[in-house]
């Protein structure tokens, strides 16, 4: 599986990259949503991606939106150190350990669940 990580913060980049490596994902790191954005579009073999909510340019939501043009169904998680309270997508709130790092991949890459509607007959009143 490879994976994209997107933070401004390098430090935080380098930590989830090794976090993913220890594991055996391939990791891609982006500095900004911009560089993210074109990653996305030369690298169609990106299977995830992992971005910080708070960046400056270009915030992880307006980078969602931008992914979503481009790639509809490529899952996104998204991380901060802030409270944040849309949980619209998986996310992660930092610091999170290696194991929470990989029960969110496995949320994000699970299929969506569909409502399934009941076909049994309805009883007459």
């Amino acid at each position: 599986m490879v994976i994209l990580v997107v933070d401004d913060d390098e430090l935080v980049r380098r930590v989830v990259t090794e976090l993913l490596e220890d594991c055996d994902f391939s990791v891609i790191e982006a500095r900004s949503g911009s560089e993210a954005l074109a990653l996305v579009r030369y690298k169609p073999d990106l299977d995830l991606v992992i971005s910080d909510v708070n960046m400056p340019e270009m915030d992880g939501l307006q980078l969602i939106g931008e992914l979503r043009a481009i790639r509809p169904s490529l899952p996104i998680i998204l991380m901060s150190g802030r409270p944040y309270h849309d949980r619209s997508y998986p996310f992660l709130a930092k610091p999170f350990t290696q194991q929470s790092l990989l029960a969110c991949i496995a949320r994000a890459k699970a299929p969506p669940l569909h409502s399934v509607e009941d076909h049994r007959p309805v009883p007459p009143a």
